[in-house]
């Protein structure tokens, strides 16, 4: 089995698949990896040269899109629609610029400000075609790209004839095939203590997410903001683990249901760990 570790989305990332030789895995590895940092750098909220980073400093309140981040705008909206607002990139890209804020008293002028034009519903797609109602709405796609990063390298893998492959990009899995004969066994992280798993999980031919509050956050005198950017002020769950067919499906949920745990999961999918 060939394994390799490396760094994208700022997240720490494995890559586990069956090849014949070294030299064949490294083949392999490079041509993934000039696919994933593309991903990386065209979908980023703060690399100046991307098209999210475009759309976001737009000059007009219409917007050309190329094909790729049309469709993927296109399933980021279907998201927000069926989750009922849980999953929103626009909520999430508009509210991140309070996280900016050096006082907790213009985080919330930042906050008040800004919430009126933090929902999807400001914006409208028609084909290549992105239009928003105002110039202050954002969209990030931090809660997306990293899982569609995951099933395209799935896809991918199997097109070159791969026939057992493991994808983690940062706690975003992705599994196909068997490992030595037996389906792949994912443990579920301890939020609070890196090297304990609170669960495992065996994983075939499906993905596996885990969405949390506890790593990632933003500190303002003292107060932590989770990087999981919601309207709802409490929070019932700190971790929510889901498994669905595509990991797109797998991560947004696990964030949805974060989010708002009233939603009802789709029956294709289950619930693998709550804490």
């Amino acid at each position: 089995m060939y394994i390799a570790h490396f760094s994208a989305f700022t997240t720490p990332c494995e890559l586990q698949f069956d090849v014949a030789t070294k030299e064949e895995g490294d083949r392999i590895l490079a041509s993934l990896l000039t696919d994933v940092k593309y991903l990386q750098k065209q979908y980023s909220f703060f690399d100046v040269t991307s098209e999210i980073y475009a759309i976001n400093h737009r000059q007009s309140d219409t917007f050309t899109l190329s094909k790729e981040l049309s469709a993927l705008l296109a399933l980021a909206l279907f998201y927000a629609r069926l989750t009922q607002g849980a999953f929103d990139i626009a909520l999430a890209g508009t509210l991140k610029q309070a996280q900016k804020a050096i006082s907790l008293h213009e985080y919330q002028a930042i906050s008040a400000k800004l919430t009126p034009f933090a929902n999807f519903t400001a914006l409208s797609l028609e084909g290549e075609r992105l239009y928003f109602s105002n110039p202050y709405t954002q969209i990030d796609l931090g809660g997306i790209v990293k899982e569609y990063a995951v099933d395209q390298t799935i896809m991918r893998l199997q097109t070159m004839g791969i026939s057992s492959a493991l994808v983690n990009f940062g706690g975003d899995i992705a599994a196909y095939g068997m490992c030595h004969d037996e389906p792949w066994c994912i443990g579920i992280q301890d939020p609070k203590k890196p090297d304990v798993n609170v669960a495992t999980v065996m994983l075939r031919d499906a993905s596996l997410c885990t969405s949390g509050h506890s790593k990632r956050y933003t500190a303002i005198e003292e107060h932590r903001f989770s990087h999981i950017i919601s309207p709802h002020s409490e929070q019932r769950y700190a971790q929510m683990s889901i498994i669905a067919p595509t990991t797109v499906d797998a991560g947004v949920w696990s964030t949805a249901l974060l989010v708002n745990p009233t939603l009802s999961l789709p029956k294709h999918m289950s619930k693998a760990f709550v804490l």
